[in-house]
């Protein structure tokens, strides 16, 4: 009985620190940044095994978009995506601090970036510590983030995609923080930029055939998908584009 006592006091005073919540960033009790967003907000959902993180950001003159990662305690391998780029991350805990390195494939470069997270003691405040250094740059970049707890309801479901974007057709239905993210996947898997699809300065005009034909695709994608990955979603356009216009219909 001795030992069993000494066992769970062990196991608490060794428990992770839990950092479950919806956080908003508190500009007056972070320094100062370069571009600091407009507003700023996180959703952690965490168990014994694992962390879910959301993020929700809004700029000064665009709408408001959302990335999301899953990470496993330990793990060295976590695969997320960052701005349509594909991310691996180690994720541990050191301390009371949860650190998450991470590295990011773009076209151009290589982005590193170390996050550290710790809470305050009464559980009120959240605190993120990041680093970044893109490519070959001589120096990393860092901030400090601030974020003060908020009630659970606070966190609103998002609009659909067509209540915030004009002609929105087969997207229909998608939380509107969501769609520029999966924009970036869309320029990531075909190796493009915005104007290989879309009109500058006129997103909403079908001028373009290959926005057209990115709709085709994307439907052709959906009805894959639902007939016969309709919980994992495993096709995707990389998976027969692999940063290419035109797909290789054999191997080389």
């Amino acid at each position: 009985m001795r030992y069993l006592i000494l066992l769970s006091l062990a196991s608490v005073l060794n428990a992770a620190p839990n950092l479950a919540g919806v956080w908003r960033w508190d500009p007056q009790k972070s320094p100062p940044s370069k571009d600091p967003p407009a507003e700023f907000r996180v959703r952690i959902e965490q168990t014994s095994s694992e962390i879910a993180i959301v993020f929700r950001s809004k700029s000064n003159n665009g709408p408001e978009e959302e990335n999301s990662a899953r990470y496993k305690f330990g793990a060295d391998d976590n695969k997320n995506q960052i701005h349509g780029a594909p991310m691996v991350s180690k994720c541990a805990w050191e301390g009371d601090a949860l650190v998450v390195h991470s590295v990011a494939t773009f076209k151009s470069g290589e982005l590193r970036m170390d996050d550290r997270w710790t809470i305050s003691p009464d559980g009120q405040t959240l605190t993120l510590e990041e680093t970044h250094q893109f490519g070959a740059e001589p120096q990393p970049s860092s901030a400090k983030r601030v974020f003060d707890r908020q009630p659970a309801e606070s966190w609103e479901p998002p609009k659909p995609a067509e209540q915030v974007y004009k002609n929105i057709q087969v997207m229909k239905g998608v939380p509107a923080p969501r769609l520029m993210p999966v924009m970036q996947f869309f320029t990531k898997a075909l190796n493009v930029d915005c104007q290989y699809c879309h009109v500058p300065g006129a997103f909403e005009k079908d001028d373009k055939p290959a926005k057209v034909t990115a709709r085709k695709m994307l439907n052709m994608v959906h009805q894959v998908n639902d007939a016969n990955f309709p919980e994992h979603r495993v096709v995707s356009c990389w998976m027969c584009h692999r940063g290419s216009t035109t797909p290789e219909a054999f191997p080389k």
